[in-house]
């Protein structure tokens, strides 16, 4: 089978198309026929190294985080699925693969595919994920005022309807011609090209950064005092290390320090500061579909690409101006 694969750390977004053995599944695993697959920041950060703090690849390493497909393998101890169904999964993020036209995943991180959408659409498990992890740690209330940083690009299409499902009142930023975008998910928006933000100091309960570092600081300026600010890209910190249990006791100096500068920034602001790598989840996926079913909602897709035309995927992320989901469709590979 082919599959998008990197060999390198590298600033300059390497990959190749290699052929390589379809995968064989074990025991307690689906193999699954890639249909459509996410092109998400990730990615990015993948490809430049940044991801290193977390764990190594073995190269070459085949990218891609989020899918949806068709089961064509079940496992011996797998009960839940049939080839045959439509799933889609995010594998764990030192696993990724989805960038292939087969992949095998543990079950427990596989859900039936929303009924009410396209293979393409539903190429978002990893956005569903992500929103549902960070709402499980902030527990916000109804009323409450969350901020999105980006939130009319890929991550967007699901976090905002999620949020707004469960009482709270969104904002989003971006460039211009996202107002529209903001405008059909129910969001507030900010043109972060041309808006003072200083106009929107203080008066939000949470913000999720998706930009990074650069814009922190920024962020930080939107929270009331005893906000929160839960980053996807600023880097881990010191409550991200207590979080997690099954990190070593030098790993978790490690982030410590790492996050040492961004605590220091958000205590000064009286708000607090937190990071999160979304982790792989089957039965929250679930709950996913649930929401996604009954409220029917389909997210927007801004841009689909071929197989072959991965690398100008890659490049339309790096750009932060996309106005839906950034897709790889792996249907026809050749």
């Amino acid at each position: 089978m082919q599959a998008v694969q990197m060999s390198v750390y590298s600033p300059k977004l390497n990959v190749d198309i290699n052929d390589i053995s379809t995968p064989k599944i074990k025991d307690n695993q689906l193999l699954i026929k890639v249909m459509v697959a996410g092109v998400d920041p990730h990615i990015v950060l993948a490809l430049t190294g940044k991801v290193k703090l977390f764990g190594r690849y073995d190269f070459p390493k085949t990218l891609g985080n989020e899918l949806s497909g068709i089961v064509v393998e079940v496992g011996s101890q797998v009960n839940k699925f049939n080839a045959g169904d439509y799933v889609y999964t995010m594998p764990p993020l030192d696993d990724m693969g989805a960038f292939a036209e087969y992949i095998a995943v543990d079950a427990d991180y596989v859900a039936q595919m929303p009924e009410n959408l396209s293979f393409a659409q539903a190429a978002v498990p990893l956005s569903g994920l992500t929103i549902m992890q960070i709402l499980q740690m902030v527990k916000p209330k109804a009323g409450e005022r969350l901020f999105i940083s980006g939130g009319t690009g890929g991550f967007g299409q699901v976090a905002v309807p999620y949020a707004i499902s469960k009482g709270l009142q969104v904002t989003v930023s971006g460039s211009k011609p996202s107002r529209e975008i903001a405008e059909k998910l129910n969001a507030g928006f900010i043109d972060y090209m041309s808006t003072d933000y200083d106009q929107h100091e203080h008066i939000y309960d949470y913000v999720i950064d998706t930009r990074g570092v650069e814009t922190v600081r920024k962020h930080l300026k939107l929270l009331k005092p005893g906000g929160r600010m839960i980053s996807l890209n600023g880097g881990p910190n010191k409550r991200f290390a207590q979080r997690n249990q099954n990190f070593s006791y030098s790993r978790k100096i490690l982030f410590s320090l790492i996050g040492f500068v961004l605590d220091n920034l958000a205590q000064l602001s009286k708000v607090q500061y937190d990071f999160l790598y979304v982790e792989a989840n089957g039965e929250q996926l679930k709950q996913v579909t649930k929401f996604i079913e009954q409220t029917h909602f389909e997210p927007i897709i801004d841009s689909e690409y071929s197989f072959l035309q991965v690398n100008e995927a890659i490049k339309k992320i790096t750009t932060q101006q996309s106005q839906g989901k950034v897709l790889l469709n792996l249907e026809n590979t050749y």
